[in-house]
């Protein structure tokens, strides 16, 4: 029988309304903990990712949960310390123990258990190292916000007003391949207004990488889905009152953030 911690929920995570209103009370924080920087991003970003991985284990493994969210939140606290303190080449030893413990607690989901603590806590320091890496963090971490929710908004927007064909049925039926179409032109004219206004000119490279990075967060969004419908819940938790939780709120996030460090860090991307 399946635990009521993934009884099937309302469904409080649809219209384009509730997405507004949502990206009004949390946008802000966001931008102002980034803005900061350290410690207030880092904490927001501790705090969030450690949230996240709750919400994981309180669906991949309803009996054991609580422990194995403390276990990952100590596990990716370490890791974040040891990147603030340039012992970054061992940030991957807690997060391996994490993760086989979570594996090793969660019986028959045990590989979706200790693949969620790897995959939000790399998230994480994706996020960590883009925004203190040099002096350009700020703006690609905002880059990257603004890219995604874009992404998002205009991905609903689209799909509500053309329609057509399904994305992606299977996982996420209410996803249209319009709506892919308009997440990557408003995330394309995100790309142009960030180069434009940093640096004077609009950077073609900067708004095709943009549309390249929507399609990453539309993938990360129906791996989320995926993730819901194999263990039948509507909403990820309920910590955003009204609104699902953080999960369905930064799926996107979680997979544009390790692409883009891979694209900045390897293949030298700047903004300017």
């Amino acid at each position: 029988m399946p635990s009521s911690e993934t009884e099937p929920q309302k469904d409080t995570n649809s219209g384009l309304m509730p997405r507004i209103l949502s990206a009004m009370v949390m946008a802000p924080v966001a931008v102002a903990a980034v803005w900061f920087g350290s410690p207030y991003f880092d904490i927001l970003l501790f705090v969030f990712s450690a949230g996240m991985m709750w919400e994981w284990s309180r669906m991949s493994a309803p009996g054991h949960y609580t422990a194995i969210s403390v276990v990952n939140a100590v596990a990716l606290g370490v890791a974040m310390l040891m990147y603030q303190t340039g012992q970054a080449e061992y940030i991957m030893m807690p997060l391996a123990i994490s993760a086989i413990i979570a594996a090793a607690r969660s019986g028959a989901n045990w590989l979706i258990a200790g693949f969620g603590v790897l995959y939000v806590s790399l998230g994480a320091l994706a996020a960590l190292w883009l925004r203190t890496h040099d002096a350009d963090g700020l703006l690609i971490i905002m880059w990257l916000f603004f890219l995604v929710w874009a992404t998002d908004t205009g991905g609903y927007a689209f799909g509500k007003i053309i329609g057509g064909p399904k994305l992606a049925p299977r996982f996420s039926p209410k996803k249209t391949w319009a709506g892919l179409l308009g997440g990557m032109a408003c995330a394309g004219v995100i790309g142009g207004l960030v180069t434009y206004f940093s640096s004077g000119t609009v950077d073609w490279i900067i708004i095709a990488v943009s549309m390249i990075l929507a399609v990453v967060a539309q993938i990360g969004d129906l791996g989320e889905s995926a993730l819901k419908r194999r263990f039948k819940v509507k909403d990820s938790s309920n910590l955003i009152p009204g609104h699902g939780g953080l999960l369905d709120r930064a799926d996107g996030m979680l997979s544009v953030f390790p692409v883009a460090f891979v694209i900045i860090c390897f293949a030298g991307l700047a903004l300017r």
